[in-house]
């Protein structure tokens, strides 16, 4: 090798080195962190509105019957979980000079801010003309808010391969979402302020001002974060099919374990949140008011505002303490108590609304409880699912964070069908009319109730037993994948130099 080769190889690979140590070891800036976490804020607003509460719109707004909500909410949920796969494969065969994540977190946030302001836009059409127009904007919603959502989170194994860097940088986005997310527990207040008595033009005026700042903040979080982690060599030609990705995902028990776990655990919150504006209208009643103190007088709707606010906070802990509660106990205990920290919560309530259904306290200071359990777990699922990424390409040599990560969307979205279609099945047999409801007969409240906090802790217990026979990737376990997984790359990068 001619001399200027050699001073050309070695230059390439200490700069290589340099960069495979600003990949790996360097730690992660704070403002780096806190550039990923603003991507969450526009993005946790728009999802507030289009599937927390979209439910309700539908109902309550505008209408529309159970029988064609039913089977709208359950199909859709599903077509767009198979989306999802086929996002995570098209992430994972782009290259562009963007990266393989942010062109798609980009182009989502713009053309879903567009598509929710259609969504909550009344044209002034009934019966099938409106169930149609519903149809198609709830599709186009999945389908545009899938590129920004996969794109999004599976960004988290591209940017550090160490641990304690991993669980900040997922908890982060979660933290900033949740805060901007707390303005949800004045949602009505503000529909009202906005709307008046017309709440469509609420709800429309409310979707704008969430569109805007999913287009901010997504921007702002794409321009100014970059994948740090590269991915194994990839043959020129070769791509990514949609067959293939299933095999990726089905061979990859590990990550078929964290779906389980998490579409169990996000179906029980679901559940929970879904119910909720139900429970404090129909079985506290309207006219219920209670004393804190002696000092504030509360109605239902303020008891709503309140509980969401404590279980906004409760949340708001478990994902700030995530990383440090990680480090003091080890992720293995963590993952356990937040796991057994909801079902004590929702055991609570029962037990409070079983001694004393008029007390509004101890049933706040339980839903604190579960909802700091609650907090934690939304952090662990991008933990896990990014463990299972080192794991896949530990085990097989292939990285595939797209497709891996669009499991974490999919699984969302299943359990969000399932708890739509289990309210609405809960509904009808208790013959509760929630579109024309004005009060709820005792049935109908049991119903509410056990959907609420009676069902969720059941499904929290299967959770924890999926976890503690299925769950390997502990933090021995992945102590040795990364190491190995840095020593493959140090061997390709000191292959260049021969």
């Amino acid at each position: 090798m001619l001399e200027t080769d050699k001073i050309f190889c070695y230059t390439v690979i200490v700069l290589l080195l340099h960069e495979m140590k600003g990949d790996v070891m360097e730690k992660l800036s704070f403002k780096t962190k806190v550039d990923y976490g603003i991507g969450a804020v526009g993005k946790s607003l728009s999802c507030s509105l289009s599937s927390g509460n979209f439910l309700y719109y539908c109902v309550n707004v505008l209408r529309l019957n159970k029988t064609f909500l039913m089977p709208l909410f359950f199909v859709v949920r599903i077509w767009d979980g198979i989306t999802d796969l086929l996002m995570g494969t098209i992430i994972d065969n782009t290259r562009s000079r963007l990266g393989k994540f942010r062109p798609w977190i980009l182009l989502g946030a713009v053309t879903n801010a567009i598509v929710v302001i259609g969504m909550f836009w009344w044209p002034g059409l009934r019966g099938a003309g409106l169930m149609i127009y519903i149809t198609f904007f709830f599709l186009m919603f999945d389908l545009t808010y899938t590129m920004v959502d996969v794109g999004y989170w599976s960004m988290i194994p591209a940017l550090t391969l160490d641990t304690r860097e991993r669980d900040q940088i997922s908890a982060a986005p979660r933290i900033i979402g949740s805060v901007a997310g707390s303005i949800s527990a004045f949602f009505f207040q503000i529909i009202n302020a906005l709307g008046g008595e017309e709440v469509n033009k609420g709800f429309f005026r409310y979707a704008l001002i969430t569109s805007a700042f999913f287009i901010l903040t997504a921007v702002y979080s794409g321009i100014t974060v970059k994948e740090r982690v590269a991915a194994p060599p990839q043959k020129k030609d070769e791509k990514y099919t949609l067959s293939q990705a299933f095999r990726i995902l089905i061979n990859n028990k590990q990550a078929l374990v964290v779906v389980l776990i998490m579409v169990l655990f996000n179906l029980a919150n679901n559940l929970t949140n879904d119910t909720m504006i139900y429970y404090f209208k129909f079985v506290v009643g309207e006219g219920h008011t209670v004393n804190i103190l002696n000092k504030i007088a509360l109605n239902n709707i303020d008891q709503y505002s309140y509980f969401k606010l404590v279980i906004g906070g409760a949340q708001f802990i478990g994902l700030a303490g995530f990383s440090f509660f990680s480090k003091r106990f080890g992720r293995n205990r963590l993952y356990i108590s937040s796991m057994v920290m909801p079902i004590a919560g929702y055991l609570l309530m029962n037990v409070v609304r079983g001694i004393s259904p008029g007390t509004y306290l101890p049933f706040l200071a339980a839903g604190f409880l579960s909802n700091s359990g609650y907090g934690s777990m939304s952090v662990m699922q991008s933990v896990m699912l990014a463990d299972s990424v080192d794991h896949g390409e530990y085990e097989t040599g292939s990285r595939n964070e797209g497709i891996i990560f669009s499991a974490l969307t999919f699984l969302n979205k299943i359990a969000a069908a399932f708890s739509s279609v289990i309210i609405l099945i809960g509904f009808s047999i208790a013959k509760f009319g929630g579109e024309d409801a004005v009060s709820a007969t005792l049935g109908a409240q049991k119903a509410i109730s056990f959907l609420m906090f009676k069902l969720p802790p059941i499904i929290l217990l299967l959770t924890l037993i999926v976890y503690l026979s299925g769950f390997r990737l502990k933090p021995d376990y992945m102590k040795a994948v990364t190491d190995e997984l840095q020593r493959r790359r140090t061997e390709r990068l000191a292959a260049l130099s021969e």
